[in-house]
């Protein structure tokens, strides 16, 4: 072979292969290929959906301050991802987003911009510098949406945001949401606990407050409702006790059309206007279920007849007949440890609180392809169930805490439902006369009726209503001026409101989730380290439980001491303290021992890594660049000796 030629070709490979690394960038940046096991970089169906169908244009403006972020290298390869997945949006939105990239430096317009926005910055070093990286989303009528910070510890859910940033702005008119109760949450009069007594004047829910704010609200009476308005885009139901037939059937129908829904529903609710009464038999004949069972078992879950839930883990206390503290199970509070934390919807809550809950389970014949799953569960150790029966009449926290059993672990006490249900009235509307059966999930000019879904059904159900009363999530406080305001202790309320924002969503929206962590931890090492720290602790008890044996018999020599002579040391106590330091010694010995293998295994580990990296890919680029030379070679050879024949 030619030198020269050889060196020519050297030459133009390391040419190529500068131009590749310089061009590739640029020119393939729209160009990729998710090979990550999780498929960390493909968006969702729902999202793509969204994208697709957008009608207008919208602006997205990536706000980051990149020069102020450079001794932050983990903020950096964040920030890339994150304008990674803008771009991916862009290229599927049909040419309906426009992305601006904004990087708000010290003092300048950017910056001003960036707090003009709402964008939230944090001081980043000595000089007083601010790091900002957030979103806005502003459509053709100039609405604005804000993500004032962008949390690297909240990249799973970083899409679910994105997306539904971008859909209230494609629909950014408020939503119709109907409320269906038989509880007074709009205040009003109440009998009296005691005979001959005034009625009790009860203020509104404060809940109602939290949810004008965002929402156009139509108030629904459940005893005589039979129809729902066509422009009611969801539907929350709050113990909907007294609902005819007509009522459930429009409810019905309403979720089979792809109607969403919000209900607390319960199957013992305190807070019931019947169950307050003065007339103990009045309280006794009326029942304080939330009489929508057929709804729900149509909808594919099962609210357990006749029983509560407590959790003796987590129970508050109460203040009993005599007013002593009692703590009471049928009172309890649930942490983020039986919140389930990759739902969009309960992975922001931190604590939330239950008065006599129900239990919810998926039906026994729950129609094919519904999705229940769990949202919050009593604890493992804690649950238990208790028979309304026994919960008649004046409810005392005492008997309560005696009688209740820890026979219920992990019961769910809110769930979310998606998929295509069935009526609950498969004959059609109730009183209506028996026609022609209509295909399932059709309807005909003559009979609207519904019998299945004509679009996905979403809802989200908590068997609890009490739990919605300012009394079970807050706290009065008084302020500097005397005024009265409501502090909240958990997150109920605000349990509440994300609820309605996730389900006024589009259906693509809703069905959004928790996207897989980015980090890719070394799991093999951290098995190594688990295992030898195992080992290291099992050398740890040893050293302690040989501490405490020794230093008993010190002690029980030191008894059985003259106790004049109480601080001379015999020579059996000092033969004990030599064997004892030796011990200390060998067994120091050991844990460095363990160290030291530790450390080994998980070097050797890393040696073998950094081989396969150095060598085994460029073996394997090689071995192909070589067969294929061969090859070639092979194919010339074979050219030229036929031509020679």
């Amino acid at each position: 072979m030619n030198p020269r030629n050889t060196t020519l070709g050297l030459l133009l490979a390391a040419a190529l292969f500068l131009a590749l690394n310089l061009l590739a960038s640029p020119l393939l940046r729209g160009v990729r290929a998710d090979l990550t096991e999780q498929r960390l970089y493909t968006l969702s169906e729902g999202t793509r959906n969204i994208l697709g169908g957008l009608e207008e244009p919208i602006t997205l403006r990536f706000f980051f301050a990149k020069s102020v972020a450079t001794e932050a290298p983990p903020l950096l390869s964040y920030a890339e991802r994150v304008r990674e997945m803008l771009e991916e949006y862009v290229a599927l939105s049909g040419g309906q987003l426009r992305l601006e990239i904004i990087d708000p430096e010290p003092y300048s317009e950017a910056e001003e911009l960036a707090v003009g926005y709402g964008i939230q910055g944090r001081v980043a070093n000595a000089e007083g510098d601010r790091l900002y990286m957030g979103i806005v989303g502003t459509n053709s009528v100039d609405d604005e949406e804000v993500l004032p910070v962008l949390d690297p510890r909240r990249e799973s859910f970083l899409e679910y945001e994105l997306t539904e940033m971008i859909d209230r702005l494609e629909n950014p008119s408020l939503p119709l949401v109907g409320i269906i109760s038989s509880l007074p949450l709009r205040g009003g009069s109440q009998p009296a606990a005691q005979p001959g007594q005034p009625p009790q004047q009860l203020p509104p829910w404060p809940i109602l407050d939290l949810i004008e704010r965002r929402y156009e609200i139509v108030d629904l009476d459940p005893t005589t409702l039979t129809e729902l308005d066509a422009e009611i885009d969801l539907l929350l139901l709050v113990h909907p006790k007294g609902l005819t037939s007509e009522g459930r059937y429009a409810i019905d129908q309403f979720a089979l059309a792809g109607g969403k829904v919000v209900a607390f529903v319960d199957p013992f609710c305190y807070l019931d206007p019947a169950r307050q009464s003065s007339d103990p038999m009045a309280a006794l004949n009326n029942t304080s279920d939330s009489g929508i069972d057929d709804l729900l078992r149509a909808w594919g879950v099962e609210l357990t007849p006749s029983r509560v839930v407590g959790d003796s883990v987590g129970a508050l206390t109460v203040r009993d007949r005599a007013n002593q503290p009692v703590q009471m199970p049928l009172a309890f509070g649930v942490t983020d440890e039986t919140i389930n934390g990759d739902d969009i919807l309960t992975s922001p809550v931190n604590k939330l609180r239950f008065f006599l809950p129900g239990a919810l389970s998926p039906a026994d014949d729950a129609p094919e392809g519904v999705k229940v799953e769990t949202l919050v569960t009593t604890t493992e150790a804690g649950g238990g169930t208790v028979d309304t029966l026994s919960l008649m009449g004046p409810l005392d926290p005492q008997i309560v805490a005696d009688n209740f059993l820890e026979n219920a672990p992990e019961t769910a006490i809110a769930v979310r439902v998606s998929g295509n249900v069935r009526s609950a009235f498969p004959d059609g509307a109730p009183g209506a006369a028996e026609e022609t059966e209509t295909p399932e999930g059709e309807a005909d000019a003559n009979d609207p009726h519904l019998t299945a879904s004509s679009a996905p059904f979403n809802a989200l159900i908590f068997a609890d209503a009490d739990m919605l009363h300012d009394s079970v999530w807050a706290q009065p406080m008084q302020d500097i001026f005397g005024n009265v305001r409501l502090q909240p202790q958990v997150d109920n309320a605000s349990l509440l409101v994300s609820a309605l924002e996730n389900m006024s969503g589009s259906s693509d929206l809703i069905s959004l989730r928790s996207r897989a962590e980015f980090s890719r931890p070394f799991t093999r090492k951290e098995a190594l380290m688990l295992e030898a720290q195992e080992r290291y602790r099992a050398e740890e008890v040893e050293l302690e439980a040989k501490l405490a044996d020794t230093q008993a018999r010190l002690d029980q020599l030191q008894r059985d001491k003259d106790p004049s002579s109480a601080l001379i040391l015999s020579e059996e106590q000092e033969e004990q303290i030599r064997e004892f330091r030796a011990e200390q010694v060998e067994t120091r010995r050991k844990l460095r021992e363990v160290k030291r293998e530790l450390r080994a295994e998980i070097d050797a580990l890393g040696t073998r890594l950094k081989l396969l990296n150095i060598f085994l890919i460029p073996a394997i680029l090689a071995a192909l660049t070589l067969s294929v030379r061969m090859g070639r070679a092979g194919a010339r050879s074979a050219r030229s000796g036929g031509a020679k024949s």
